[in-house]
């Protein structure tokens, strides 16, 4: 019975981290991967010693409804290394989100009505304003991909381009 109990036990211990992404999404905080995938199709955290170069993008929101990443598209070649500088020009945070096309849609229809909800993932960064953050990926796939900010409302004020890897 000890044993039975013991083995249950660990059991539901393992069980626990599983649950818990589905529940920091519901409480409006993104403690893990933002689109909530064991495989990330974009690629994977990049190390600093292997970065081939640097790219800087600026957030401007000039208002509600005219919001903007500069460059509007990036293109990057399989296997590179790029060493992210963000900067928030804008007045309100922003987030920069990397990711597929069809999982940039699916996560902008669930990220409605959750204004505050933070994307703090590795391939997903909240900048607020006039902060700079910076961050480093690998881009591992081919593909046509996407960059986007998901705060409500800024994905339909511009601010989203093509993120293209050969």
């Amino acid at each position: 019975m000890k044993k039975t109990l013991v083995a249950v036990a660990i059991l539901g211990a393992l069980g626990a981290p599983a649950m818990a992404p589905a529940n920091a999404y519901h409480r409006g905080v993104h403690d893990g991967p933002v689109l909530h995938a064991g495989n990330v199709p974009i690629g994977y955290p990049g190390e600093p010693a292997l970065i081939d170069r640097t790219i800087r993008v600026s957030m401007v929101d000039v208002s509600d409804l005219v919001m903007s990443f500069n460059p509007d598209a990036i293109e990057i070649a399989h296997g590179e290394t790029i060493q992210f500088v963000l900067r928030n020009e804008g007045s309100g945070p922003h987030d920069f989100v990397m990711a597929t096309p069809e999982e940039i849609a699916d996560h902008r229809d669930e990220m409605q009505g959750f204004d505050d909800m933070r994307h703090e993932a590795d391939y997903a960064v909240r900048v607020e304003p006039e902060e700079t953050r910076t961050f480093i990926w690998t881009f591992a796939n081919e593909g046509d991909f996407e960059f986007a900010c998901l705060i409500p409302g800024h994905y339909e004020a511009g601010m989203h381009g093509p993120l293209t890897v050969d």
